[in-house]
């Protein structure tokens, strides 16, 4: 990444930043994201299926409007998460965290010398060798998502770790894993969840909540929460080409 990161710079000043998850990957679809004023969307390749070109392209569409990129990787994989930095990305979405070790895995692939060991490459991401290591160190965002019951009790030790710019929840995985099916509004989900926020709080971690109603829209707000994921793209584009044709058969 050869330009400051602009969604770590609005962290570090506490902005109010909205994102959204993109699991319909495609280049034009990042543009629209960053025109409609989204400050970040996360690329899925945990769950959905995507090239090497077409992350490639997404990652340039995403770099040239504007919009912070962020790709979720489906583990701690350092070959995977080397690949997507290498690639331009703005920084890695690690899904299922469940120890402090993945963690140490995710940063470990990251961050090169003298942080950790990532391997350097000439290509965009440092700038075609023009960018200073440490500059690219500091740009470089590792963000995690806590998905079940033995991530929730390494919670302590994992926002304890230098690095680690962002948490975001993830209900119905962790619905599931504690035993409540799908329901993400469980009141025992829901405290895990504000138990993790307050965590990150009181180690000056940014929170990313998925509000899933105008109630937790408000609630989050007045907590002073700084981070918001709208949702999944596939599911909101679903949806209103529903209602649209719907609405259409129902004209008289």
């Amino acid at each position: 990444m050869p330009f400051s990161n602009a969604l770590k710079s609005k962290l570090a000043k506490q902005d109010i930043i909205y994102g959204i998850l993109n699991s319909v990957p495609s280049p034009v679809i990042c543009e629209m994201f960053a025109y409609a004023g989204f400050d970040f969307a996360v690329i899925d390749t945990e769950h959905v299926l995507i090239s090497d070109e077409t992350l490639a392209h997404c990652i340039r569409a995403a770099d040239c409007s504007g919009l912070t990129l962020l790709v979720r990787v489906p583990d701690d994989a350092p070959l995977t998460i080397a690949k997507v930095l290498d690639a331009g990305a703005a920084g890695i979405l690690v899904s299922r965290v469940s120890s402090l070790e993945m963690v140490k895995n995710a940063i470990k692939a990251s961050k090169y010398p003298p942080i950790s060991t990532r391997g350097i490459t000439g290509g965009s991401n440092t700038g075609f060798g023009t960018l200073a290591i440490d500059q690219a160190n500091d740009e470089t965002l590792v963000c995690l998502m806590i998905e079940d019951a033995a991530g929730m009790a390494s919670r302590p030790e994992i926002v304890a770790l230098d690095h680690v710019d962002m948490i975001l929840e993830s209900a119905l995985d962790l619905s599931l894993s504690l035993g409540y099916g799908t329901q993400v509004n469980h009141p025992a989900v829901q405290a895990q969840i504000h138990k993790m926020a307050q965590i990150c709080r009181d180690n000056n971690i940014a929170f990313c909540a998925i509000p899933r109603t105008p109630e937790q829209q408000v609630s989050w707000h007045q907590k002073g929460t700084q981070a918001f994921l709208l949702g999944e793209d596939r599911g909101m584009i679903f949806k209103h080409f529903k209602q649209q044709l719907e609405a259409l058969k129902n004209t008289k």
